[in-house]
């Protein structure tokens, strides 16, 4: 089976939905590789959609970003409103994951930090050149907030988290990696990319932000 994978959502629905056009449920495995919510208007419609998608479709897999384990951090900490970060602040005026939705904080809380096989390996931020403290989450080594040169890992790397100066995708051949964060959460570009069986580039989708998702 071919792999479809999504770069950052950070909230925009409606980028996510038109995306998601492209992708053949039939013949593709769906992965996102985190950062699900803030920054854009629809956190709670993203989160749902994406939930809905993996009941339906019980071999996607969903990769945990620094945005869903700081809100995690926050909710579960019981951190002041007003020591929030803005953007964090914003998504939960809108989207009460203290309470009513408090189902989908577990979820974030339960995702996992990088899916791999035999062709892919896939996480949030990407796995930095030593390998070090690399599943430590409140770590900046971590996969989920590493911003820097990468480890080989002698199989196509896919993330996100960082945009890129592009705002498209990204593909260094020095590391075997791709970053798929084209600005998302900038309101600049959504993307996803095809992976074929043998862990080759076949496609790459990239959509303009909606003017939805952040009006």
């Amino acid at each position: 089976m071919e792999y479809f994978i999504v770069g950052d959502v950070h909230g925009c629905f409606y980028t996510l939905k038109r995306l998601l056009q492209y992708w053949d449920s039939d013949h593709q495995k769906l992965i996102f590789v985190g950062d699900y919510i803030n920054k854009g208007q629809h956190s709670h419609k993203v989160v749902e959609l994406i939930r809905t998608l993996q009941h339906k479709y019980p071999g996607t897999i969903c990769i945990k970003g620094n945005h869903e384990y700081e809100m995690v951090q926050y909710i579960e900490q019981h951190v002041p409103i007003q020591d929030i970060k803005e953007n964090f602040r914003h998504t939960l005026s809108q989207y009460d994951l203290k309470d009513k939705y408090r189902d989908d904080l577990k979820w974030m809380k339960s995702l996992p930090l990088y899916y791999e096989d035999d062709v892919v390996y896939v996480t949030h931020a990407g796995v930095n050149w030593l390998g070090l403290r690399k599943f430590k989450e409140n770590s900046g080594w971590s996969v989920l907030r590493y911003r820097g040169r990468l480890k080989n890992m002698k199989k196509l790397q896919v993330f996100g988290h960082t945009p890129t100066e592009s705002k498209h995708a990204e593909y260094s051949k020095k590391y075997n990696s791709l970053n798929i964060d084209s600005g998302a959460g900038n309101f600049d570009n959504m993307t996803a990319v095809l992976i074929s069986e043998s862990g080759k580039i076949k496609k790459v989708y990239t959509e303009n932000v909606k003017k939805e998702d952040y009006h």
